[in-house]
C-alpha cells in the first residue's frame, strides 16, 4: 500500500507500523468521491517506511469491490474515523461495535455480494 511518500500522516504511519498485523480487514476509501468501493485483507503484517510498500494485500480475487459503494454520508456518518474528531490520517483504525454496523449497511447494500463479503468479513 503506497510507500511513505503516499502516507504523510505520522500517526497513519504508527499504526501501519506498530498495529497491523496479516489478516486485519482495510476498507478502501475513494478520497475524492467520498465512498468506501472496497474491502481487501492485509497479506503482510505493516512495515517501517523506507522498505517499500508498508503493507502488502491480498490478492484481488480475494478483495471485493462494492457494487454499490458506501458513502460518506449517511453510510459512513456513524464511524469515527471518518469524522473530524479523529483528525486526518490515512490509515485509521474501526472499533469493533461500528464494524459491525458498517458491515450489516454493507451486507444490505450489495445482497448481491453478500456471500463474498460474508467470507471476507466473517459471518
Amino acid at each position: 500500500m503506497g510507500d511513505e511518500g503516499w502516507i504523510r500522516s505520522a500517526s497513519s504511519l504508527r499504526y501501519l507500523r506498530e498495529e497491523v498485523k496479516r489478516g486485519d480487514l482495510f476498507l478502501c476509501y475513494e478520497v475524492d468521491r467520498k465512498q468506501a468501493v472496497g474491502v481487501a485483507r492485509a497479506a503482510s503484517d505493516g512495515r517501517d517506511a523506507g522498505l517499500g510498500s508498508l503493507v502488502d494485500f491480498c490478492p484481488p480475487r480475494e478483495a471485493v469491490r462494492l457494487e454499490s459503494p458506501l458513502t460518506r454520508k449517511p453510510d459512513l456518518d456513524h464511524i469515527l474515523a471518518f469524522s473530524p474528531q479523529r483528525g486526518r490520517g490515512t490509515v485509521q483504525k474501526i472499533d469493533a461495535d461500528e464494524f459491525r454496523r458498517l458491515r450489516s449497511i454493507m451486507l444490505r447494500k450489495n445482497p448481491g455480494q453478500a456471500r463474498q463479503l460474508r467470507r471476507l468479513l466473517g459471518g
